[in-house]
This record gives C-alpha cells, structure tokens and sequence, in this order.
C-alpha cells in the first residue's frame, strides 16, 4: 500500500495556536489592478501595507481646559525618549499625525504583538488604558478621524451622525461642537442614530465620557431616518447644518486588522451594497440645510460603493449640490483623487463591463454602478474626492467625498410647489389644509377633517418630509423598550429643596432637567440643553431616544442630610460647578491631592485653610475645585471633582479612570503611586480571603475589614460604598480594547471595528 499523501492544512495556526490568516485572495488582485488607481510601481507595496498589523493611533480630546497640560505629558513623560528610537521595520516607534491639527493625534509605529513584548510601552499602555475610560483619550483609527474633520463643525451648527455606532466619529464632533469661550454650551448640537439597537448602548459609552448637554442618541434606519420636529408649528422640521454619512460597506479597506475579508472578499460585496449606501446619501441630502455641508464617507476602495455612489446623486439633483475641494483643509495628509472611470468585475473574475450596456446575463447591475461619460465626469468634478491608500501614510484604506448643498433639491422643489399651489386653492376656496400627519405614517392613509367633511390631506413628499421604512426593516428595529424623557415642570415642588441646599440661581433653567420615570421615585436627574430639550418635547412620542443630557444629581438619602436627597453626579459637574454656589470649596494643590489619593481622608489631615473650609459647610455631597490657572504650578488648569463632606472625614467619588487621571495632571509619580497603593490593597483583600476561609469563615473585626480606624470613619461612608455610583468606583464598561470608530457593519460577526 502506498505512502498516504499529505493533505494540504485549511486550517493552519501560529505559533501561539491561533488560526492564521491567509492574506491572499486573487479576485481582489485582479479587480484592483484592473481598476489601476494603485500606480504599478507601487502595487508591491500597497499589497505589503494590506498584509502588516495596523498601527495603533490616539487622539487627545480638543476641549476643555486640560488638552494643552495632557498633550505636554503625552510627550515628556510617554512618548519623549520613543520618538528618537526606531521600531522592527526600521521606522520612529512613535510619529505627531502630520495631518491632525496641534499636534493632538499620535500613531505607534509598532504591532500589538511588539506593544506586548517591549517594557517600554508598559507605560504607555497603562496610560492609554487609563485615560481612554476617563474620556481625555479616544483610541481610534487614523482614517476614521478624517470625516469629522472636513465637516468644518461649528458650536451654532445642527449635526446629525446618520450611521454612528459604535461613536467614535460622534465623539469627534461633540469635541469640534463644544470648542467654546470658557466652555460655555453650544447653541448647537449632534444627533447620533444608528439601525442597531445594541451598537447604540456601546455608542452611548462612548459619548457619555465627553459628558455633554447637547448630544441625542436615536435609534432609526438611516434610509428612512424621520424628520425631527422643532418649535411649535405643524411643519417646521430640522434641517441640518453638518451630517456625517458613513455608511455600511464592504470594508476592505480594513484588511488590516479584520483579515477574515482576505478569505471572503468578493466584487459582489460592493454590488450589493450599492443600492443601500445610495438610499442613504440621498436621505442625507433631504436633510441637510441648504448651503450646509455633507460628508460620505467609506472604509471600502470600491469604485461602486464609491465615486458610482457620489455620481448617480449628483446626477439627480441635477447641480443643487456640488462636491467641493477640500485639499486646502486638511494638510499634509497623502491620498489619491477620485476616479472618473472604472469597470466592475463579475463574480467569478471572468468578465469586466466599462457600462450597462455591455452587460449580459447579470441581473445584479444597476445603471447606477457605472462610469458616467468624460464629459459628464469633468462636469461632476469627481476628482475632488479623497481615497486614502494603506501604503501612503501607513494606515487603513478609506474613501471620503464631501458635498455641498447649493440650492433645494429637484423633487424637494416640485412637492412644494405643489403644496404651495394646494394651499392656494384652499385659502380661495375658503378652507383651510390642516398639518396633523403623523411623520412616520402613511400619507396616503392620513386624512384631514374639516367643517364641511373629511378631506384627504395634500400629497407630501415621502422621500423629503415622511420616509416609510418597509416592514422588513421595521422588523429590524427593536430593543429595549425606553422609559420616555419626562421634563420637570416650573412648579415641581421636589426642585426647591435642591436649589436651597446647593445654591443654585433661581433663573436656573429648570425646566431643561429631566428624569426617565414616570411613577415612583426619581433616582437620577439630567440635564440638556434648551435645543436638545426642545426636539424631545417634540418628538418623544415618534422617535426611539437612547439616550440624551448629562446626569447632574442621583438620589441618595441619607438621615445626616435631612435637607436634601440628591447628591451632585461628577458627569454634570462641567455644566454645574458655577451654579453650586452654597456646597462648593475652592482647595489648595496640597489638599486637592489629599483628597485624590486617600480613600477616607480625615480633616485634620488636611491644611489649616482646608479645615477651615470644611468646618464652614455642613454634611453631604460638595464640589471640590483646584483653581490651577491662578495656582501658577502644574497643572496650569482648573479641575473639579464630586465628594462627600462626613462629620469628621472626605471622601472623593470619582472613578478610578478619572482620579488616576487627574493625579498624573499633578505628576506621574503620584499616579504610579496610587497604582502601588491600589494593588497591595487588592492583594491585601485576597489574604484576607483566604485567611476567613481557612479559619472557617470566622468573623473578622469590623477595623481589619476596613483598614481604617472606625471611630474616625463618617457612619454614612461605610454605606456609601453601596450607593449607586454611576460616577463613582464603578467602571462604565467601556471596552479598553477599541481603538477606532467602525464596528461590525462592515464584515459579518466582527466585534472589531472596521471605520465606516
């Protein structure tokens, strides 16, 4: 019998036993080589760039008053020393994005595997970990970071994120919104949506770190997103000045670091996305403000999800919207223009068509897929689209056109003036055309009454004013059910004590407070602002919110604060420090610290100043201030964090992320410090563990279980470790691992994020 021959292995693994990757496929070489947008003395090493790790890349937060102190530290004390040294592939182990304004967007030239291995990055970790959970960092792919900012957003602007999750692009652009004098709140604000439920809980993570009055989390179809209502008039809707439309794509662009596509990509990926990315961009268009700016944006290299896209819409709106050049915006960043010409590819690899007409036997192609005419294309000017390849700057594969709207669109133009000519005849006729449809329902089936019968209401524009979802895609919207947003009213009786114990103004706006429960107790109270408030009022009843405001105090009662149930949220405190003016004390740098880096300090010791402080203010829930813009020592702004003044002791209720934060803003030392700190005592909670069960779960003296002296422990802080500290000791779960914008929506069952 013969020597039994060896079968080639499908499922081969690394070293480590992971299955490995392999990072070939001949139909994507085929299709991109044909389409010849890579240069052919470059297409080595565009293919080497697809088949290395990602690098890993950051961006420190551009508001508040701490960007400027923590961009010093980001380079003295973590990246100093790395800058001068080289990594494996013989390039700076660290590099300033050239093309990411003040030096606030940072890539590590090394691979994850390298991170892990080299000491020298322990450091560095440590704090990117740290800093992502206290919002002061996004870890987020490069690319990704390009759409936000062409959009050029301003504090006075509507935004609207149509495609959103899991938010690392919205976060972008609450930063641009609330680029303030003295972080005051913008006029504006961002809308967040997203067709999947579940991204939506990740993508609130995500924002609520910024910690901002002006952001609203939707949950709708983006190709039949509903207008949101505004004011008091029956057809007043929003029109937005900036939107983002990045829409779900096949993703290739993303080889990097989701290399499953090597083995699934196909030329009918792009195909069958086409039709959905084209649905909506044109959505997108219905909602923008005229003269307001628009951009699309995909993690895909195909032409078809792409320029075919851009053009297909520019030919219908037939010049009201124009792409525009932005090469003058965003310098030093290496890209090719877009394409005026490319062919599509079947399946199988067997055929190219340069036009529908030259099809046979495919029904999956679509007009719109293909090259419009030369002329046609130096007239839509489709060189000015951006398409960043791998190998040019050492990042992903992205795609990003921007538009303009010069002037309402053609189908926009035709329904009203069809509606203007309706009203015409009404108003002779002596009637009046009543507005009472509801958006999201079925214009044929609303009716109007009037004096003399029931009329059925003048035609509206589905595709302008009232899209309707099919009943597949309504069937993709579930979830779970919200508790509607309920606003305090002028009179609410429960406000007063509040007002009183903190100080607040009485022209406080109270009435931009809110809660989520309509019977029983309110356990927490958040704050927005009045534009947010006003499209809640509005649309709560028709529209699916998420989430929305910033918390600004929760229940905690307590018999030692007899006055007041609710304590102060560390999330509002941005907005509520100025307002708190009966429970707010000014600390020097010595006692801020104190109360940062022991658990349950007591008053005495702290500074003669401080004492005096603390004996000038009764029991319950403070704001602690450090005024460092006056201090004249680092760091040179001004912080401000929650805590708890007891009979004898203080406590701090900020999470570890933040209070690891706001040390290193004082020095490293005494974050690495606490980290010391902060393990022995884990490692002490596990001996004594260990030790109660090896005793036979004897009961240990109440002192040992706390560490701390007892007689000098406020009674309420032993239970205000139970309290519900959404701003205290519990971490938000946000995930440390995600490192850029993008998500699942481009490749089936990834859980890593892909940049559309």
């Amino acid at each position: 019998m013969g020597r039994r021959r060896p079968r080639p292995n499908k499922n081969r693994r690394d070293e480590k036993g992971y299955k490995a990757h392999v990072k070939e496929n001949k139909l994507f070489e085929k299709y991109y080589k044909e389409l010849g947008f890579v240069p052919e003395e470059e297409w080595d090493a565009f293919m080497n760039a697809l088949r290395e790790p990602l690098p890993i890349t950051f961006r420190i937060t551009s508001f508040g008053g701490e960007t400027e102190e923590l961009k010093k530290l980001v380079k003295t004390e973590y990246i100093g020393k790395l800058l001068e040294e080289k990594s494996e592939s013989d390039k700076p182990k660290v590099i300033c994005l050239p093309w990411y304004p003040d030096e606030l967007g940072w890539q590590l030239n090394s691979s994850r595997q390298e991170v892990r291995k080299d000491a020298r990055f322990e450091k560095l970790k440590t704090f990117l970990l740290q800093e992502t959970e206290s919002g002061s960092i996004s870890r987020q792919e490069a690319v990704s970071m390009i759409p936000p900012m062409l959009m050029a957003v301003k504090s006075r602007h509507k935004v609207l994120d149509m495609c959103a999750a899991p938010g690392s692009k919205t976060a972008q652009l609450i930063e641009y919104l609330h680029n303030t004098p003295d972080n005051q709140i913008p006029e504006g604000y961002v809308v967040a949506n997203d067709v999947d439920n579940k991204r939506c809980y990740l993508m609130t993570h995500q924002v609520k770190r910024l910690n901002s009055p002006c952001c609203a989390i939707i949950n709708h179809d983006a190709s039949y997103l509903p207008n949101l209502r505004y004011g008091d008039g029956p057809r007043e809707f929003v029109k937005y000045d900036r939107i983002l439309c990045d829409v779900p794509c096949s993703g290739d662009g993303t080889l990097r670091k989701n290399q499953d596509i090597w083995s699934k990509w196909t030329p009918n990926q792009g195909i069958n996305l086409h039709g959905i990315q084209a649905k909506i961009l044109k959505r997108g268009l219905d909602l923008l403000e005229v003269g307001g700016r628009l951009v699309y944006s995909t993690c895909s290299l195909n032409p078809v999800e792409d320029e075919a896209v851009i053009a297909s819409m520019l030919q219908k709106c037939e010049g009201t919207v124009e792409l525009v050049d932005v090469s003058e915006e965003i310098k030093n960043l290496k890209y090719t223009t877009g394409l005026s010409y490319w062919k599509l590819m079947t399946k199988d690899g067997s055929q190219f068509f340069d036009s529908y007409e030259s099809v046979t036997n495919y029904t999956h192609f679509q007009p719109s897929m293909f090259a419009p005419s030369k002329e046609e294309s130096e007239k839509l000017n489709l060189h000015r689209c951006m398409r960043v390849l791998p190998h040019q700057q050492d990042t992903g594969g992205f795609f990003i056109a921007v538009l303009v709207k010069k002037a309402t669109l053609p189908w926009q133009q035709k329904k009203e003036a069809k509606l203007s000519e309706q009203k015409d005849k009404s108003e002779a006729n002596g009637g009046e055309v009543k507005d009472n449809k509801m958006e999201e329902g079925n214009p044929s089936e609303q009716t109007t009454k009037e004096d003399e019968g029931t009329k059925k209401r003048p035609a509206e524009e589905d595709e302008d004013l009232n899209p309707k979802p099919s009943k597949q895609v309504t069937r993709r919207l579930h979830g779970y059910k919200e508790d509607p947003y309920i606003f305090m009213d002028e009179k609410d009786p429960m406000w007063e004590p509040i007002r009183n114990f903190y100080g607040i103004p009485e022209d406080f706006p109270r009435n931009q407070i809110m809660y989520r429960a309509e019977n029983g107790q309110r356990r927490t109270l958040y704050f927005v602002s009045s534009a947010i408030r006003d499209l809640v009022r509005r649309n709560n009843d028709r529209f699916k919110f998420i989430n929305l405001g910033v918390k600004i105090f929760g229940r905690s009662k307590s018999p030692l604060v007899p006055d007041c149930d609710y304590r102060i949220a560390q999330e509002g405190l941005v907005t509520m420090k100025s307002m708190l003016q009966k429970r707010a004390l000014v600390l020097s740098r010595e006692d801020f610290i104190l109360a940062l880096t022991k658990e349950n300090p007591l008053f005495k010791e702290f500074s003669a100043d401080g004492i005096s402080k603390f004996q000038g203010i009764d029991t319950g829930s403070i704001a602690l201030l450090y005024k460092g813009s006056e201090s004249g020592s680092r760091p040179a702004c001004d912080l401000v964090i929650c805590g708890w003044r007891g009979k004898t002791s203080l406590r701090a209720f900020i999470n570890h992320g933040l209070r690891f934060h706001y040390l290193r803003l004082f020095s490293e030392k005494l974050a690495e410090e606490l980290a010391i700190q902060m393990e022995e005592r884990k490692q002490q909670k596990k001996d004594k563990e260990k030790t109660t069960e090896e005793e036979g779960n004897v009961e240990l003296d109440p002192e040992e279980n706390t560490g701390v002296d007892q007689t000098d422990v406020d009674s309420e802080m032993t239970r205000g470790e139970r309290m519900e500290e959404d701003d205290g000791e519990t971490v938000d779960g946000v995930v440390d691992g995600c490192d850029n914008d993008t998500g699942d929506r481009c490749t089936d069952g990834q859980t890593d994020e892909c940049g559309t």
